[in-house]
């Protein structure tokens, strides 16, 4: 009689803990930029992109699932699913001529799950971010009498579920081609809110308009990398992926309230409540990326003999600009943006599993840093807003019962600025993602059949 042997129990803890909080979390941000457009859209990462400078397409092997390039799929090991989850923290201090402010916004960000499905394919599928909005500003104004705060905050985020697919062109030892693809389906809700008190000693009366995007659309990327070994301790890597020109769809709604208490939403009188269809076009994006590996010659501790490997890795991308097709939203629009990423990667020894019983602490490590410098989709008063950061990290093996698991930490140290320099934002960002894959002994499935 065939049974089902249970799946790992840690393993099903944390995909079961994902996918409940998931369902009900949303990626939150603390950019007061994020009003425009659909919000935050550059913040999305992992901690292996994080700390290589924000590499993503040109980073991956079979230890990793890269969902930023979707030709990777087919490099992940047979018979090994990998499951990723990510937790981001970001700590800014914003300044301007008059004032200051922090903010801080942690939040789990993003389930995937990957494996490879023959010899030259790979599948993937999970829940990721698209873009986020968070912001928060108060302003307090003297009429002569009385005064009048006014209150500006947004909120939500656009969730990109996808699944996706990849092949291999060309398999041989030393070089290897491949495509793939992403189909995704974007949903989220994006709102603005903007209200009004009058600050007396006897009333708050006031009134409250909130203006909403609530976004259900597809969208697809296309992506493709070319893996060459030269001689026996040199390969490089080149990699591109292409998103097309995307129609993103949804219901804007209007909303206006008055209220003798602007605090009690159950006493708002309404004066507006409309919706209406909303389209927006975001134009094509193209990355380009490098990559290239590096076996140092090999040494002995005491008793074991180390493999060092040197990797580096560049990228270049231009990311399309973003259009309303109806005059909605004032300050929608967004302009292109690119960013040139830089990186470096350095493992005391890249056949971890193989010797794992030998290594010590830190030679079981992979240590990486990087550095950044972007544009950014957003405007004041026509110029765009700039960023640079320095990143570094660490991945550390979980290799208990000789598994692909990991745990993978990046931190960035940046700042945003103006070219009018009357505002500036300086941050301290930190993404942990885990990696979870079953042991070599473990399987998923097994069935027995008894005599």
């Amino acid at each position: 009689m065939p049974f089902i042997k249970p799946m790992n129990k840690l393993f099903a803890l944390l995909l079961f803990a994902s996918f409940c909080f998931l369902s009900k979390a949303q990626s939150i941000t603390a950019e007061p930029a994020s009003f425009y457009g659909l919000g935050e859209m550059s913040a999305k990462g992992h901690g292996i992109f994080d700390a290589l400078g924000k590499n993503a397409i040109n980073v991956f092997d079979s230890s990793m699932l890269n969902h930023y390039n979707p030709a990777s799929y087919n490099r992940l090991s047979k018979g090994a699913t990998l499951y990723t989850v990510s937790i981001h923290s970001r700590q800014s201090w914003y300044s301007n001529a008059t004032a200051q402010q922090f903010a801080a916004t942690p939040m789990v960000e993003q389930f995937t799950l990957g494996f490879k499905i023959r010899k030259q394919m790979g599948l993937s599928f999970g829940l990721r971010p698209f873009s986020a909005r968070g912001y928060q500003i108060n302003e307090t104004q003297f009429t002569g009498l009385d005064s009048i705060r006014y209150n500006y905050s947004g909120k939500g985020a656009i969730q990109d579920l996808y699944a996706g697919y990849s092949f291999g062109l060309i398999e041989k030892p030393k070089t290897k081609l491949a495509i793939g693809a992403n189909a995704s389906y974007l949903f989220g809700t994006l709102v603005n809110e903007r209200s009004s008190v009058l600050l007396t000693g006897s009333s708050s009366a006031g009134g409250l308009e909130r203006n909403s995007l609530v976004i259900r659309s597809f969208h697809t990327e296309i992506g493709t990398y070319f893996w060459q070994q030269l001689g026996k301790k040199h390969a490089v890597g080149l990699s591109a992926v292409f998103q097309p020109n995307l129609t993103i769809g949804g219901t804007y709604q209007r909303e206006l309230y008055s209220s003798a208490t602007i605090g009690a939403p159950n006493s708002y009188d309404t004066i507006l409540n409309s919706s209406q269809s909303f389209s927006a076009q975001l134009a094509q994006s193209m990355q380009l990326g490098f990559n290239y590996a590096w076996k140092l010659p090999t040494y002995k501790r005491q008793t074991r003999e180390l493999h060092p490997q040197l990797q580096l890795f560049a990228s270049y991308s231009v990311f399309g600009a973003l259009s309303q097709n109806q005059n909605l939203l004032t300050g929608f629009d967004q302009k292109n943006y690119e960013r040139m990423s830089f990186g470096m990667q350095y493992q005391p020894e890249f056949k971890v599993v193989e010797n794992i019983a030998t290594l010590k602490a830190f030679e079981k490590l992979t240590y990486r840093v990087g550095y950044y410098q972007q544009s950014l989709p957003y405007t004041n008063s026509g110029l765009q807003y700039q960023e640079q950061g320095v990143t570094f990290g660490f991945g550390l093996p979980l290799l208990a019962q000789v598994s692909l698991s990991s745990l993978n930490v990046g931190l960035t140290l940046g700042q945003r600025t103006i070219a009018t320099g009357v505002w500036k934002e300086q941050f301290i960002g930190a993404r942990v993602s885990l990696i979870m894959a079953p042991s070599n002994f473990e399987k998923w499935f097994r069935k027995r059949q008894l005599d």
